[in-house]
């Protein structure tokens, strides 16, 4: 095999892998405020204080949570279902402050979170 055809494998190997690497990696934190239809089922990273929790029950027995979160710029409501809300039920608390990743939905024109990741920093 040529060094010139070993190169191209080479850097078609690093290429493959840095776009691995890309779609694992946690998004940028954001504004509340910057989150817009745009950002429709794309991962984001924000960080705000819960002003409310509500618990729900669906037409199947499973209990999902919505909190209102707020940053400095705006709030918005972020569901949390039924598997990852058993245990941060005890944990949540009115103004904690959270790191939240999830993905960006819409309910009724209102943007909301899906959260796949919650993170209580210290």
């Amino acid at each position: 095999m040529s060094l010139k055809k070993l190169s191209l494998i080479i850097t078609l190997i690093g290429i493959f892998f840095l776009l691995i690497l890309l779609n694992i990696s946690e998004p940028k934190l954001k504004n509340i405020s910057e989150i817009t239809i745009k950002d429709l089922n794309k991962n984001v990273k924000i960080k705000g204080g819960i002003i409310s929790i509500k618990e729900y029950e669906t037409n199947t027995k499973e209990n999902f949570l919505i909190l209102t979160v707020k940053d400095k710029t705006g709030k918005i409501e972020v569901l949390i279902t039924n598997q990852k809300n058993q245990a941060l039920n005890r944990q949540l608390t009115k103004n904690q402050t959270l790191i939240i990743i999830g993905k960006v939905s819409q309910y009724k024109d209102t943007m909301q979170i899906q959260a796949e990741k919650i993170i209580s920093p210290i």
